[in-house]
């Protein structure tokens, strides 16, 4: 156990040594290299390439156009949309950093156009006599936090990774935590947008449209999933700047259930991170506090920074190495290990926006509630030119924990939302799950565990219809398809319970592909949305078989082939949907019997897994950080 800590430090120590050198000195020992782009047009093809931030979509298939834009302003979006209708090409849009893992930003086939908002980002303009910010539609939120900050102002809520378009944000309805006010979600906080919609031949083939809180279409252009048009900017309704005071509360799970709603209610922020191969819990408690309470504290995340090259392989071969069954034990301890001393180092906050010294950590709003979206970081290296391909990277390069260069990190990302009236419920369905076998759950614990938050309900037609918490948690992927994972039964009896028991709504830019089977039908009201679609879209320019499918419209987003419960393409029927040959079979969930997933069938020398537990020291279940 103690090696165990001792590693997980060390890493902590060597990710931090490398990123804070190249953040606050420039030095340029640790070269940064920057992860491939969104979009690629090769100079020796015909043809661009369209991916994520990770390299893959869910069902890893390639997405590929034959024309991709670039547009500066306005006008060059308006001529490029134009562009696709007068030559009837089905067209998307997707960000410069292109960080949603599902397919609704590929038009479909290979005739597509898709529009980049990667040089569409100059515009930010603050009214302070109507508190409202407009920003282009591939602004990132890092710069937009900041330009506010200078004026004395700030969003209440952004996402934690600050590196998000605000048109990619609001599109895919992505979120904060809080049910105070107007509550978490980003696009609660919309008050106006623009939009370039397809137009007939007379107008032009695109015309842009202003929507704002009085339009009966502004609820579905909230959260569009891209699929009306081509945002062009965003305006947001504004606060005047506050700190946020944050200490941290690590203790068992036992009353899990019954405290959550009660610290949604108590707090304007925060989040929980539930660790269930331990037991333990970790409140992150986040309050407001006056811009005159002493403090300039900021929240950087080290898993969502540069890393080394040597760092990022390390990890993975690691996280590969303990997800095998064998190695359970490990494994578990690892993921332990790496709470404690996560906790122990401020997990990512720092009192003096260099070092942590202890809870509470206080400072301005913007700088502790969204961080370390490493693009950036890595494009401050290269004077605001993020290049890809420079150069073959070595052990010392300091990259993207996910870039595919150098098969880093690869996982799959649930996040559903749950109505927040049956939260407790879920919690101890969940329990009983994890109490079959709690190290199935260490490689969630690994990835900091279940992360639990909270918004309000919604008018905007793709949002959430009831006060909601979101069951939000990573796992290891393997980057082959029909690769069993001995555990993987677990979570997925997990997503099926949340998905359909609690009616749960999947995260659009998250997830994997079956949980959207049938989501739209649990929005708000998905009818309404649809006659907006038809309004502004009606020949489907910006919809493909995806976004269709996804939309109920169509045959289903299930991908029904030979192992394709092993990916989250599908939920099984049949032992073909397993590995049947590698002894995976398809079964019903051990609780959940509603659940259908591909399980191993049991040997009778079968001794690797069962329970396994941490005990708390000296029979205290509760560690306090920050004052009570």
């Amino acid at each position: 156990m103690a090696e165990s800590r001792k590693s997980t430090k060390n890493l902590w120590i060597l990710v931090l040594q490398c990123t804070l050198i190249l953040t606050a000195t420039h030095n340029q020992s640790c070269s940064a290299a920057c992860p491939p782009p969104s979009v690629r047009c090769p100079a020796n093809s015909e043809s661009c390439y369209v991916t994520n931030y990770r390299g893959e979509w869910e069902d890893q298939s390639a997405c590929k156009v034959a024309m991709a834009f670039f547009p500066k302003t306005e006008s060059d979006l308006i001529q490029a949309v134009a562009y696709a209708v007068r030559k009837e090409k089905k067209v998307k849009v997707v960000s410069g950093g292109s960080h949603s893992s599902t397919g609704l930003a590929c038009p479909g086939g290979e005739g597509g156009v898709v529009i980049s908002t990667r040089d569409y980002n100059a515009l930010i303009t603050v009214d302070e006599e109507s508190m409202t910010v407009t920003a282009d539609a591939g602004v990132g939120f890092r710069k937009l936090v900041n330009t506010l900050a200078e004026k004395g102002l700030t969003l209440p809520h952004t996402t934690d990774w600050d590196s998000i378009s605000v048109a990619g944000a609001i599109s895919t309805a992505a979120h904060g935590s809080g049910v105070w006010g107007k509550g978490g979600g980003i696009y609660e906080h919309v008050v106006g947008i623009s939009m370039v919609v397809p137009a007939a031949a007379e107008e032009g083939y695109a015309r842009l449209i202003h929507l704002t809180e009085e339009d009966e279409a502004f609820n579905a252009a909230r959260v569009s999933l891209g699929v009306l048009g081509a945002i062009s900017r965003v305006t947001f309704a504004v606060e005047k700047m506050f700190k946020r005071s944050v200490r941290m509360e690590l203790r068992d799970d036992s009353d899990l259930e019954k405290t959550f709603v009660p610290f949604a209610e108590s707090h304007e922020f925060g989040s929980i991170y539930w660790l269930p191969s331990f037991s333990g819990v970790l409140y992150t408690i986040q309050d407001r506090v006056p811009v005159d309470v002493s403090g300039d504290g900021k929240l950087w995340q080290i898993e969502f920074g540069p890393m080394t090259v040597e760092t990022v392989l390390q990890f993975r071969l690691a996280e590969e190495l303990s997800s095998a069954k064998v190695n359970t034990s490990n494994l578990c301890k690892r993921a332990k290990a790496q709470v404690e001393k996560g906790v122990e180092a401020g997990k990512g906050f720092l009192n003096d926006g260099e070092t942590f010294k202890g809870f509470p950590v206080v400072g301005y709003n913007h700088r502790m509630q969204s961080s370390s979206g490493c693009q950036i970081d890595l494009q401050s290296q290269k004077d605001g030119q993020c290049l890809w391909g420079e150069k073959k990277l070595e052990n010392e390069d300091t990259i993207c924990g996910w870039d595919t260069q150098v098969k880093g990190t690869f996982y799959y990302h649930t996040s559903i939302a749950i109505p927040l009236s049956r939260i407790a419920e879920a919690i101890t369905d969940m329990k009983q799950i994890r109490d079959t076998d709690p190290s199935a759950l260490c490689g969630v614990d690994t990835y900091l565990g279940v992360q639990l938050r909270y918004f309000k309900k919604s008018t905007a037609y793709l949002a959430h219809k009831e006060d909601s918490a979101v069951v939000e948690f990573i796992y290891f992927r393997n980057r082959d398809l029909g690769i069993p994972r001995w555990n993987g039964h677990v979570m997925d009896e997990i997503e099926q319970m949340l998905l359909q028991k609690y009616e749960g709504v999947p995260h659009w830019g998250k997830n994997r592909v079956y949980t959207f089977d049938g989501a739209a039908k649990r929005a708000v009201n998905v009818g309404k949305f649809l006659n907006v679609k038809q309004q502004f879209d009606p020949k489907g320019y910006f919809s493909s078989e995806w976004s269709d499918e996804v939309l109920g419209i169509g045959k289903g987003v299930q991908v029904w082939r030979d192992g394709c419960g092993l990916d989250g393409l599908c939920v099984c029927e049949e032992d073909r949907h397993c590995a049947p040959v590698k002894g995976y079979v398809c079964q019903p969930g051990k609780f959940w019997k509603n659940a259908r997933v591909c399980k191993e069938i049991p040997t009778k020398d079968d001794n690797t897994t069962g329970n396994y537990s941490l005990s708390w020291p000296d029979g205290d279940n509760s560690v306090f950080y920050g004052e009570a």
